[in-house]
This record gives C-alpha cells, sequence and structure tokens, in this order.
C-alpha cells in the first residue's frame, strides 16, 4: 500500500468532503470543522469549514506532539471531547496550541484497512456542550467519510488493474 505521504485522492471525494463539513457546520453552528490528514511528524488542514470566523486554512500544518486536542485523538485512537478547556486541569494551559479554542469534539478516521488517515474536529472559540444528538451527527459524518475512503481505495485499485 502507498504511504499516507503520496497517497492519491479522488478530487470529487474532497469536493464532496468540503460539502459535508460545510453542511455539518452549519447544523452545529460552530467556529471550525476540519478534516485533518496525519503525516509522519505533523497533522496538515485537509479540508476546513468555509465560515466567517474560521482561523483554520486548508494546507496549514502543526506539528505532533505538541498539545494540540487532535495529537490527543492520534495517540489514543479514540473520541476526544472538551466542552470546556479553560475549566479542564489537563488542557486550560494549552489552548494556545489550539488556536484559542475552548471546545472540542474530535473523531479519528480510518482508512479501510484500519490505519489512521486523520482526525475530524468540532472546534468552538466558546465552551458548548454537544449533546448525544450532535455527538450521533458527527459520528454520522466520520463514517461517511471512512465510507469514501473505501470507495476511494476500491477506485484505485480499479485503476490499477486497468492500467495493467
Amino acid at each position: 500500500m502507498d504511504t499516507i505521504e503520496n497517497q492519491y485522492m479522488d478530487l470529487n471525494i474532497l469536493s464532496k468532503w468540503q460539502e459535508k463539513i460545510d453542511l455539518l457546520e452549519d447544523l452545529l453552528n460552530v467556529s471550525a470543522i476540519l478534516i485533518m490528514k496525519l503525516h509522519p511528524h505533523e497533522l496538515e488542514v485537509f479540508v476546513s469549514s468555509r465560515n466567517e470566523n474560521n482561523p483554520y486554512l486548508i494546507g496549514d500544518r502543526g506539528e505532533l506532539n505538541i498539545g494540540s486536542y487532535c495529537d490527543s485523538v492520534v495517540a489514543s485512537n479514540a473520541k476526544v471531547y472538551i466542552e470546556d478547556a479553560s475549566k479542564d486541569d489537563l488542557w486550560k494551559h494549552k489552548t494556545k496550541c489550539n488556536s484559542g479554542m475552548y471546545c472540542y469534539l474530535g473523531l479519528p478516521i480510518f482508512y479501510p484497512n484500519e490505519e489512521l488517515f486523520g482526525t475530524l474536529c468540532v472546534l468552538n472559540q466558546e465552551s458548548r456542550d454537544f449533546d448525544d444528538l450532535d455527538q450521533k451527527l458527527v459520528d454520522y459524518f466520520k463514517e461517511s467519510i471512512e465510507s469514501d475512503l473505501l470507495i476511494d481505495k476500491q477506485n484505485e485499485i480499479i485503476r490499477n488493474t486497468a492500467i495493467h
């Protein structure tokens, strides 16, 4: 399998992801929603919601292991929910490396082979309680993104078969 760094991504899928992320932002009304792609030593903003108060740009990169919320998702391969970082002893001193965002809901995104692709991140500049319905909605979008990765992998196999 190709490494994460050089894997081809279908532009139609990226376009679908942008639409999904923008829709999720409309539904949740938060500061930013991101799809972060994992690289060997950093995370890249791969897709970013297009709302006005979103400080993240597509292509932005950040080192791993600096105390970012996404670091904790990558390290645990599990959902991380921080309702209010200012009231959490683990996170209250790390808001600077998280662009001043105080609320975070992040989920790991996996390739079909269960290798980590990156994270789906929901961020807000103020504390926020994501109820069960909000979290189910984010889970649904994560699963949809993983389904797209499966389709992309199947299309890659078809392309490679057609070439040989």
